[in-house]
C-alpha cells in the first residue's frame, strides 16, 4: 500500500459525527485562534476617537502689557476639539478624578491655571514653561500609559509650538523697530566719529597751546619774581622815607605858616620903603630942576648935571623898585596862599603818602604772591599737557572705535530682514520642519501588520494541538513490513492536509473579513503551505518519539520561536538569549516570508525564506522518519507506558 493509499485511509477512519466534528475543529484551529486575535486588534487605532478623555481647563486668563487678553487655556480646548483624535470631554477636576477612577475616562488633562500667564511671560523677558499636566491610571491598561505617554509628546509638542509661534510674533512684529534704532545707533555712531574727530583735533590744539603755555608762565613767573623782588626793594626804600617824612608834615606847615606871615610883613614894609624912596626922589629931580630954572649957569655944571642926571636915574630906578615892590608883594601873597594851601592839603597829603606806602607794600606782598602762583602753576600746566595728551590718545582711539561701531551697527542693520507678515512668518518658524513619510512596503492597519506574527503562531500551534486529536502514527504501520518512510508519511501527510487545509481557511477569512490585500498570493499561499507543513512535521516526529512529553516540547518550542522570532519588536531589542535563537528556529523565516508576502519587500529574501522554512521541513521529515524506524525497535516498556500517546 503506497503512502497516499495510507493517508486517505486514516481519514477515512474518523467517519462518526464527533470525529468528524474533532477534524472540522482542527481545520479551524488556525482560524480560530489567529483569526481571532487579528480581528480583535485589526484597526485599534481607528478607533480612538471613541476613547474618552477628560480636559479640565482652570486656566486663568490674564491680559499683557500691549493690553492684549490672552485665553490659552480655550484655545487650548478649541484646537484639541477641532482634531478630535480621541473623544476630548471637558468637565471639571471632581469628575475627571471619579470618571478616571471608574474607567469612564482613559486619561485626563488638566490645563493649570497659569497656563495662560506662563505663555504670556515671553514677552516680559523672563518666560516660563506652560505645563500641562496629563493623568493617567494604570488600573486602565499597560496600552493606555503607552497611548497616553504617546499624548503628552503631542501636546508638549503642539503647546511648545504655540508658545514659540507668539514669542516669534512679538520678536518679529519688533524687527521693524529694531532695524530703525540700529540705524539711528549707527547714525548716532557717525555722529560720536565726527565728534570725536574734532575732540582729537581740539585736543591736540589744546596740547600745543599748553606747552606754548608752558614755556610763556616759565617767563612770566621769572618777570614775575623780578617784579616781586622790584617792588619789595621800592618797598624797602619808601617805608623809611615815609616814616620819616609823616612827622615832619606838621612842622612844614606851620614853618609854612610862619614864612607866610614873614612874607607878609617883608612886603609891606617893602613897599611903605619902595613908595617913600620914589616920593623922595621924585621931589629931588624937581629940586633940582628948580634950582636949574633959577640958576641956567648951572645947566653947564657938571658937578650939577650930573647930580641931576643921577636924580633922575634915581627916580626912575625908585618907580622901577615900586613896579618891583608890587611884584615881590604879589609874590608874596602867592606864596602866603600856596603855604595855606599847604597848610590845608597837608592832612590830605599825609593820608596820601600812607596810602601809597601801603599800597606799595600791598603791590610788593601780591606780586609776591604772583610770584609764587606762577611757580605752582608750571608745573601744573606741564601736568595738563600731559593731560592733553592722553586726551588726544584717547579721543583718537575714540574716533575709530565709534568709525568701527558705525560700520557694524551699519551692516548690521542692513542684515536685518524686512518681515512683510509677522504672524505667518512666526507660524512658519515655530514650526520649520514637516516630516513627509514615504515608507515602502507598510502594513495599512495595525492588525496588517500583525498580520505575519500571528499567522506563524496559529500554523505552529495547530501542530501541537493537532496530535492531540490524531494520532502521530499508526500502531499497525510499526509492525507491518512497510518501510519506515511510509510508516512515517502515513501519520504525517493526514495531519498535514488539515493542518495546509486549515491554513488555507485562516488566510481566506482573513482576506475576505478583514480585508487582507496581500502583495504576493504565491508568496502568502506558498509559506501558508510550508510553514503548517514545517511545523506539523516538527510537532509530529516530537509527539512520535516521545508522546505527550513530545507534545510538550513542542510546546516549549513554541514558546521559544514566540519569543525569538521579532514578530512585533525588532530583532535588535530582543535579549541576547532570543537574539542567538533566532535565525535557528523556523518561525523567524515564516514570519519574515509572510510580512514580505502580506505588505511587500525584496523578492530575493522571500525566496530565500520559502526555502529555509522548506529546509526545515525536509529536515523534520527525515527526524520524523528516523523516530518511525526507532520506535520499531520493541521492548517491554513500551507496553504501559509512563504516559499516555
Amino acid at each position: 500500500m503506497n503512502v497516499l493509499a495510507l493517508t486517505v485511509a486514516e481519514l477515512r477512519r474518523y467517519r462518526r459525527p464527533l470525529e468528524r466534528l474533532a477534524i472540522g475543529f482542527l481545520v479551524l484551529v488556525p482560524t480560530l485562534y489567529g483569526g481571532l486575535y487579528l480581528w480583535s486588534n485589526w484597526d485599534p487605532y481607528g478607533k480612538v476617537d471613541t476613547i474618552k478623555v477628560a480636559v479640565v481647563n482652570d486656566d486663568v486668563p490674564v491680559t499683557t502689557d500691549d493690553g492684549e487678553k490672552v485665553t490659552a487655556g480655550d484655545q487650548m480646548v478649541d484646537e484639541l476639539e477641532k482634531e478630535p483624535v480621541v473623544d476630548w470631554t471637558p468637565t471639571d477636576a471632581a469628575e475627571a478624578a471619579d470618571g478616571l477612577a471608574a474607567g469612564r475616562y482613559l486619561m485626563v488633562i488638566t490645563i493649570p491655571s497659569d497656563f495662560s500667564a506662563n505663555l504670556a511671560s515671553v514677552e516680559g523677558g523672563s518666560p516660563q514653561a506652560a505645563r500641562v499636566v496629563l493623568a493617567r491610571d494604570g488600573a486602565n491598561g499597560f496600552i493606555v500609559s503607552v497611548a497616553s505617554r504617546g499624548a503628552a509628546l503631542e501636546l508638549q509638542e503642539r503647546i511648545n509650538q504655540a508658545a514659540l509661534a507668539a514669542y516669534l510674533r512679538v520678536a518679529f512684529g519688533d524687527l521693524d523697530e529694531l532695524k530703525s534704532g540700529i540705524k539711528d545707533a549707527a547714525s548716532g555712531a557717525k555722529d560720536l566719529a565726527d565728534g570725536a574727530a574734532d575732540a582729537h583735533d581740539g585736543a591736540t590744539k589744546l596740547e600745543s597751546g599748553l606747552a606754548t603755555a608752558v614755556t610763556g608762565t616759565t617767563k612770566l613767573r621769572d618777570g614775575a619774581e623780578k617784579v616781586a623782588d622790584g617792588n619789595e626793594q621800592i618797598a624797602a626804600v619808601v617805608d623809611p622815607v615815609t616814616d620819616d617824612l609823616l612827622p615832619l608834615l606838621p612842622d612844614a606847615v606851620d614853618a609854612a605858616g610862619d614864612v607866610s606871615a614873614a612874607v607878609s610883613d617883608l612886603t609891606d614894609a617893602v613897599a611903605t620903603g619902595a613908595s617913600s624912596i620914589s616920593a623922595q626922589t621924585k621931589a629931588t629931580v624937581a629940586a633940582l630942576d628948580a634950582l636949574a630954572a633959577a640958576h641956567p649957569d648951572l645947566a653947564d655944571d657938571p658937578t650939577f648935571t650930573t647930580a641931576h642926571d643921577a636924580a633922575e636915574a634915581a627916580e626912575a630906578r625908585a618907580d622901577d623898585v615900586t613896579a618891583a615892590t608890587k611884584d615881590v608883594a604879589a609874590a608874596a601873597k602867592d606864596a602866603q596862599s600856596t603855604a595855606d594851601a599847604i597848610g590845608a592839603k597837608a592832612p590830605a597829603i599825609e593820608k596820601k603818602i600812607t596810602g601809597a606806602r601801603d599800597d606799595i607794600d600791598a603791590l610788593a606782598t601780591g606780586s609776591r604772591q604772583v610770584a609764587d602762583g606762577l611757580t605752582d602753576l608750571v608745573p601744573a600746566l606741564g601736568d595738563a599737557q600731559d593731560g592733553a595728551a592722553q586726551l588726544a590718545d584717547g579721543t583718537q582711539k575714540l574716533d575709530d572705535g565709534a568709525t568701527k561701531l558705525a560700520d557694524a551697527l551699519a551692516s548690521a542693520a542692513g542684515k536685518v530682514p524686512h518681515i512683510d507678515d509677522p504672524d505667518a512668518t512666526a507660524d512658519a518658524i515655530s514650526s520649520p520642519s514637516l516630516v513627509e513619510e514615504k515608507g515602502v512596503n507598510l502594513a495599512p492597519t495595525y492588525g496588517a501588520g500583525l498580520a505575519p506574527f500571528f499567522f506563524g503562531i496559529a500554523l505552529c500551534v495547530f501542530g501541537v494541538v493537532a496530535f492531540t486529536v490524531l494520532r502521530p502514527i499508526n500502531p499497525r504501520g510499526l509492525t507491518s513490513r512497510a518501510s519506515s518512510v511510509t510508516v512515517a508519511l502515513a501519520g504525517f501527510l493526514p495531519v498535514a492536509v488539515v493542518g495546509i487545509v486549515g491554513g488555507w481557511v485562516l488566510t481566506g477569512v482573513i482576506v475576505l473579513t478583514l480585508g487582507l490585500d496581500p502583495v504576493s498570493w504565491p508568496g502568502l499561499l506558498g509559506l501558508v503551505t510550508l510553514g503548517s507543513l514545517a511545523f506539523t512535521a516538527i510537532a509530529h516526529a516530537l509527539r512520535t518519539a516521545w508522546g505527550v512529553v513530545g507534545s510538550s516540547i513542542a510546546l516549549v518550542l513554541l514558546m521559544l520561536q514566540l519569543t525569538s522570532c521579532a514578530g512585533i519588536y525588532p530583532v535588535q531589542t530582543l535579549p541576547g538569549f532570543f537574539q542567538a535563537l533566532h535565525p535557528v528556529l523556523p518561525m523567524t523565516y515564516v514570519v519574515d516570508g509572510l510580512r514580505i508576502a502580506m505588505t511587500g519587500g525584496p523578492s530575493d529574501r522571500l525566496g530565500l525564506d520559502l526555502l529555509v522554512v522548506a529546509g526545515f521541513l525536509a529536515l523534520a521529515v527525515v527526524l520524523g522518519v528516523l523516530v518511525v524506524r526507532w520506535r520499531r525497535r520493541w521492548h517491554v516498556g513500551e507496553l504501559k507506558p509512563v504516559l499516555g500517546e
